[in-house]
């Protein structure tokens, strides 16, 4: 009896120990279908900006200039520090959004974007991981999209490091790449040129 016991422990205990984990959501974006224009662009290079529907309310916001995107998200995603971050070359973050949830609530982003690479149309992606952390998200990681299981490596990245000990303020993001830097600006928030 006393075997069996033991048995039925090993055999549940792989099921409670996956209850516990980490999970994914998902959502899509359209910038003509599923987004609201919130700021018109100007006959020169801003496109203007969008705000689309993310997880369970909160928002996404996505503005365009100079064919460079900046996304930010979460109550005020205009305001966060995610927003003011983008690639130095031409760029799209691309949809789905990958949130991913502990306990049913979001605490980072996972999105990857195009990049251009040169003038003549070559391009590479990067899997941007992204803190939330209540009205405030920044950027916490940076993967090339070409490493090794890149979306399953950014799920680990996720949940390791989108947690309570990384300090939006005052920690950089890192990087995995066997291509190279990402041309982004790697400062912490605080760090980051005035507006």
């Amino acid at each position: 009896m006393r075997r069996l016991r033991w048995l039925s422990f090993f055999c549940l205990w792989p099921a409670a120990a996956m209850a516990g984990e980490n999970t994914s959501a998902y959502t899509s974006f359209d910038l003509e279908k599923t987004c609201r224009k919130v700021e018109q662009g100007d006959e020169y290079v801003f496109a203007g900006s969008w705000e689309c529907p993310g997880y369970k309310g909160a928002k996404l916001q996505i503005s365009v200039s100079d064919d460079r995107s900046f996304v930010g998200f979460g109550p005020s995603p205009g305001s966060t520090c995610a927003f003011r971050k983008t690639f130095s070359r031409f760029n799209t973050p691309l949809s789905p959004v990958e949130w991913r949830l502990r306990k049913g609530k979001a605490f980072a982003t996972i999105q990857r974007w195009r990049v251009t690479t040169d003038d003549d149309g070559g391009s590479v992606t990067w899997l941007v991981i992204t803190k939330l952390d209540g009205k405030e998200a920044c950027h916490v990681h940076y993967i090339a999209g070409s490493y090794p299981d890149a979306n399953a490596h950014a799920r680990r990245v996720a949940d390791d490091l989108a947690n309570e000990d990384f300090d939006c303020a005052t920690d950089g993001p890192t990087i995995d790449s066997k291509i190279g830097e990402p041309g982004i600006d790697l400062s912490a928030c605080r760090d980051l040129p005035a507006e």
